[in-house]
């Protein structure tokens, strides 16, 4: 008798690092089924790439919109970045990403251990697409919207799950 569920799971935990999201999403992508489009899983690592990148920014690092904004004008915020993850109170802080990829559906968990966010108000404005959205701020989650069937946070605001049919 062949197997009722034909899928592949895992989970990899990466630091509050940029470098370390872009890298996950990277190997994320090589894990999905080899039938997969190539301009699919172009699009699946940038998004995920910017999902991992908000849970490391905005969740497990705390960086607030206004943080962000105020030192992407001041062109430093690489350094802001840096400075934030060596703060004892962020430092061994960590994002988890669980999935699981069926012949026909990816599914990921990013979880991070920030306080989490209303999520309910940003993504109210993502979905509508407002003009007067700032790109520096919701991009990926905007970016995400487009490119998963499904983006669903927890209450709390510090898990996503996203869904993709392939």
């Amino acid at each position: 008798m062949a197997p009722l569920v034909d899928y592949q799971f895992g989970s990899l935990t990466i630091g509050c690092d940029v470098i370390e999201a872009d890298k996950a999403s990277e190997k994320l992508i090589t894990l999905l089924p080899q039938a997969t489009s190539d301009k699919t899983l172009r699009n699946l690592q940038l998004g995920l790439r910017e999902m991992l990148i908000n849970s490391v920014e905005h969740g497990s690092l705390e960086i607030s919109f206004s943080e962000k904004g105020n030192a992407t004008e001041r062109h430093d915020y690489l350094e802001f970045i840096l400075e934030r993850q060596k703060q004892l109170e962020y430092a061994h802080r960590k994002v988890d990403i669980r999935y699981r990829f069926y012949p026909r559906l990816a599914a990921f968990q990013i979880s991070d251990q920030g306080k989490g966010f209303d999520h309910r108000k940003i993504m109210a404005r993502a979905q509508k697409h407002e003009t007067h959205f700032d790109l520096a701020h919701g991009r990926g989650l905007r970016m995400a919207l487009r490119i998963f069937d499904r983006v669903r946070y927890n209450d709390k605001g510090n898990r996503v799950t996203l869904l993709k049919r392939l």
